[in-house]
């Protein structure tokens, strides 16, 4: 019984050290996606670009304004999700990781 109990403790102390450095990696990647977003900017077809009015060439810019600021949004949005993971993940860690060092020590 005390080796299952210590596969489950080690196992889930694996697991969750894999989700803390997944969620580091996420973290850094998402937050230089905000700190430096790549900029794409769609062009309308080239056949309809002469035949745009004012008032179409108005409403293009303000649908690629709304397109970038949704973009925006999502790249803090992962990167508040990249933090969740962490967040979660470090105390399963610390708990588990610390039953494990309690039971080393109370088997010398």
């Amino acid at each position: 019984m005390l080796k299952l109990r210590n596969v489950y403790l080690y196992l889930v102390s694996f697991v969750s050290l894999m989700m803390i450095l997944m969620g580091v990696i996420f973290t850094v990647q998402n937050i230089t996606d905000v700190v430096f977003p790549t900029n794409y900017y769609e062009m309308p077809p080239i056949e309809k670009t002469g035949n745009l009015s004012v008032e179409e060439q108005k409403i293009y810019a303000e649908n690629q304004k709304r397109y970038e600021e949704n973009r925006s949004i999502e790249s803090k949005k992962s990167v508040a999700k990249s933090i969740a993971v962490v967040v979660v993940a470090l105390p399963t860690f610390a708990y588990h990781w610390r039953k494990v060092e309690k039971e080393k020590n109370e088997l010398k």
